[in-house]
């Protein structure tokens, strides 16, 4: 039975580390004072809170339905700022009442949607947000509807920006943004890239991964506002 229990030790041990540990990784950011930044902020709102903001942003959204894993389960009801949040699964299609997601994450959706509208991008499209019945932490992942893949950004003029194809990486480990990320060529990786260090520095996402980060997300920029940390990661 000696295998038996080291497998269950192997499980444990998975289980228990956070696959995006802060440890070791060198653009892991702890800012002085991460309470001031809107990932955090939205952390410590409570349910109450956080619906009361999106009243006050006028977000088209809808309350339910209860998930266990999400703490303030709401469904994103309409566009956001006019920019159309759309499934694109070869499996899975849009929900009809709109997408699951917990409203930490919709506050910063909203954000988002400020962004990749100054940029003429009318659509975002996604292929995950809330999926897993199993939270490795309360607030975590998908499972907690606090985290969506994006596929692709399609321009109000019907130009296409799709992760995989166009956002032109330059290996797993290199940076994205900042002072040494390599430049791109393309137009469109481009366009890309300004989208995710505009949202970088917005600060509403403490997690931005993107093809850098690992092959996983080779085609899609996995954004979460995860709680239960105080340092940010864009890689």
């Amino acid at each position: 039975m000696r295998w038996l229990a080291s497998f269950a030790v192997l499980v444990v041990a998975l289980f228990a580390a956070p696959a995006e540990s802060s440890a070791g990784n060198p653009r892991v950011v702890f800012p002085q004072r991460p309470e001031r930044l809107r990932a955090l902020r939205y952390h410590a709102e409570d349910s109450e809170q956080c619906l009361a903001e999106l009243g006050v942003r006028e977000v088209p959204f809808a309350r339910g339905p209860k998930v266990p894993t999400i703490d303030t389960p709401v469904r994103l009801t309409g566009p956001l700022r006019g920019v159309v949040f759309e499934m694109h699964h070869p499996t899975v299609r849009h929900p009809k009442e709109g997408p699951v997601m917990d409203c930490r994450l919709l506050l910063a959706l909203d954000d988002l949607a400020t962004v990749v509208a100054d940029r003429g991008v009318g659509r975002v499209r996604f292929n995950s947000i809330h999926r897993g019945r199993w939270v490795q932490r309360r607030g975590w992942r998908h499972a907690a509807g606090v985290a969506i893949d994006i596929v692709e950004l399609v321009k109000t003029d019907g130009e296409v920006l799709n992760v995989l194809r166009d956002f032109e990486g330059h290996g797993v480990g290199s940076d994205t943004c900042g002072p040494d990320a390599a430049p791109v060529r393309r137009p469109k990786a481009r366009a890309l890239r300004e989208v995710v260090c505009a949202v970088d520095a917005l600060g509403s996402f403490n997690l931005i991964l993107t093809p850098h980060y690992d092959r996983r997300h080779k085609d899609h920029l996995h954004l979460e506002v995860r709680r239960g940390i105080d340092w940010f990661l864009t890689q």
